[in-house]
């Protein structure tokens, strides 16, 4: 199957789930439209917000980036912020970052006004003005003529970001597309499919007016399957994915040039977020910062090697503490230095195989990682010979062989005729004929035979 069928698929799936497309025939997944009191718009104009509706911005100090940085300042399954132009578009990152950076803060403001028990997990890196938005940025293979009609778009920008490598089933993409556009009535488009991929796209040069935090948080509820089939104000399926009952409900079909603070999460608590109903609950969603149930997880790390998580947001070289949502599983991998190997996991995991642990309070990890081998010396004084139960060591007077790691290794003292074994010394003691030396660092024996 070639990428473009992959991602034409894909885009059905999205729909499907967004509660917008019927099964069979790819599909767009669902769109979101200003209301006709809006209508006469500029393609090319940047955000405008209505009077009275005045926020501070937010001044982004990071720098252009193709790839996703890592490790994520907030463990747990993150949502990464994407700046997408056309083959032939200018960049414009300098100026728009600031705009992503400042709906990034205010969707976070408003979501905790919402629900002061949730906020969405944005992808941060550190800069040098603090933490903040990690934004990849992405140019598309088509131009922007090629790109300007809403068919077939989103299914371009989903292709751009996967073959961007930004395709982690465990991260949601917020994708701010900067090129013209033909249908200004469309301000975005997003949705997710089973595996929990997602793309929520934010068309930034249509809808003008209309505030792109809003647009923005509107698209992620879809990939986090807002609104699910089956919610008791469920639009019909000409607006599937969306609430019909209340003009104010963030997941309405249509928007006005509000700002977000004037929009709200599931007023009545009975669609898509904190309902009680048997149907899938936003409010559930692992990309969310759950306040009341945060969980250090400690890991103690000794050696060369690093361990990290298959959830964003656990790449430790040295001994670290990451905090959590309660319940998170995570499969860790443990990858060895140079010259190194993982002996042995302690504490919530045991041995050197791979790693499942579930984040609960008290849990801790250990692993640790040592030389791939040490060298064994042994001497012998008189007459005798000391072997070793495994190939390497058969000496008199003395020899040297390297042995795995944290292995132990039987050393046996077998003496002349008419001699007898005195003593060990070094990693041996005592006067037992066998001995068993850990191998836990570079180390030496010593066995004196005497006449019997």
């Amino acid at each position: 199957m070639t990428r473009a069928v992959a991602a034409a698929t894909l885009a059905a799936a999205l729909s499907t789930v967004g509660g917008a497309a019927a099964h069979g025939a790819p599909r767009e997944p669902a769109t979101e439209r200003m209301l006709p009191r809006t209508s006469t718009l500029s393609s090319v104009r940047p955000l405008t917000l209505p009077a009275g509706s005045a926020r501070t911005a937010a001044t982004w100090c990071g720098t252009a980036s193709q790839t996703d940085r890592s490790p994520n300042a907030l463990a747990g399954n993150p949502v990464h912020w994407v700046y997408a132009i056309p083959s032939d578009g200018q960049d414009r990152l300098s100026d728009i970052a600031s705009v992503m950076q400042t709906d990034a803060d205010e969707v976070e403001s408003w979501w905790h006004a919402q629900d002061t028990t949730r906020f969405l997990r944005n992808d941060l890196a550190q800069f040098p003005c603090g933490l903040q938005l990690d934004v990849t940025t992405v140019r598309l293979s088509q131009s922007g003529d090629a790109l300007e009609a809403l068919r077939g778009r989103f299914v371009a920008v989903f292709n751009a970001v996967s073959a961007a490598g930004l395709r982690s089933t465990f991260t949601k993409y917020v994708v701010y597309y900067d090129g013209p556009v033909s249908d200004e009535n469309v301000c975005g488009q997003g949705g997710s499919d089973s595996s929990g991929f997602g793309l929520a796209v934010v068309y930034y040069r249509s809808c003008a007016g209309v505030s792109t935090a809003a647009v923005g948080a509107h698209e992620v509820l879809h990939t986090l399957g807002a609104v699910p089939r089956g919610a008791p104000n469920a639009c019909p399926d000409e607006d599937g994915g969306h609430v019909c009952d209340n003009v104010d409900d963030l997941m309405f079909p249509s928007i006005a040039g509000v700002p977000l603070s004037a929009k709200v999460l599931d007023p009545g608590r009975d669609d898509y977020y904190g309902h009680s109903g048997a149907w899938p609950d936003a409010q559930d969603s692992p990309w969310l910062v759950r306040v009341d149930s945060q969980v250090p997880l400690a890991l103690v790390v000794s050696g060369q090697g690093s361990v990290s998580a298959d959830v964003p947001g656990l790449l430790c070289a040295q001994s670290c503490t990451t905090t959590w949502n309660g319940g998170t599983r995570l499969a860790l991998t443990a990858t060895p230095g140079p010259g190194s190997r993982l002996v042995r996991w302690g504490s919530a995991c045991q041995g050197a195989a791979g790693c499942t642990v579930t984040v609960t309070s008290g849990v801790e990890l250990s692993a640790l990682f040592a030389p791939a081998a040490f060298p064994l010396t042994v001497r012998v004084a008189g007459r005798g010979v000391v072997r070793s139960a495994r190939t390497g060591i058969a000496c008199r007077p003395k020899c040297s062989a390297t042995f795995p790691s944290f292995s132990p290794v039987r050393l046996t003292a077998s003496p002349a005729n008419g001699w007898k074994l005195r003593a060990w010394s070094g990693a041996c003691r005592g006067s037992k004929r066998s001995c068993s030396v850990p191998m836990t660092a570079a180390t030496s024996a010593r066995a004196v035979f005497v006449r019997a």
